[in-house]
């Protein structure tokens, strides 16, 4: 955490000195537009104080060629393009961004388990509906231990499951061991016949 702290604090002083590298650059694109208009108006200024002083034709012809070419001499002003950029206000932005994306994760993560949840008890919703139109009489006492105590209904079923699972694999170890002495009752015999 604490290095994507400074990465975060490091591209910020980045960003900031790009920020004011960007504004002193568009400012002297400014103040270099504005001299060349004022240059261009005092030009024009001066020129139209000696059309009026000089209203021949022939001095005419040689002020207007005289314009045209200032007017091509001077350059076209660049477009300042300005860019989109994160600087260190809009860190409140990107954290509150962050915050909002990962709530609508824990929201649907949420959802996903809510629904996941509410399938799996519909499915023991149906085998429970099941059981009590098989077994009306089993199932009503079922319901009553439980409602009963439900916590001791709780163990008692444990108990039993693990009473169970006992008992099949007692079951399960006495037929391996059946198989294996009728397997060396088996050999015994071989062995006897030859």
């Amino acid at each position: 955490m604490k290095k994507i702290e400074e990465q975060l604090e490091s591209i910020e002083e980045v960003l900031s000195l790009v920020i004011r590298k960007n504004a002193s650059i568009e400012n002297l694109i400014q103040t270099a537009a504005e001299s060349q208009n004022k240059t261009l108006a005092d030009t024009l200024i001066d020129i139209k104080k000696d059309l009026k002083q000089h209203s021949s034709s022939q001095n005419l012809e040689t002020y207007l060629s005289e314009i045209k070419q200032a007017v091509a001499s001077v350059p076209k002003t660049p477009e300042v393009q300005h860019h989109h950029h994160f600087d260190l206000q809009s860190k409140g932005f990107i954290i509150s961004a962050a915050l909002l994306l990962l709530s609508t994760a824990i929201s649907v993560a949420v959802a996903i388990s809510n629904y996941n949840e509410s399938s799996r008890l519909q499915e023991s919703d149906i085998k429970y509906r099941i059981a009590r139109q098989l077994s009306p009489v089993f199932t009503a006492k079922a319901d009553s231990i439980y409602y009963k105590d439900p916590h001791q209904a709780e163990l008692e079923t444990q108990k039993r499951e693990a009473h169970e699972l006992t008992v099949k694999e007692a079951e399960g170890m006495l037929k391996q061991r059946q198989t294996e002495a009728k397997e060396a009752h088996d050999f015994l015999k071989k062995l006897k016949k030859e």
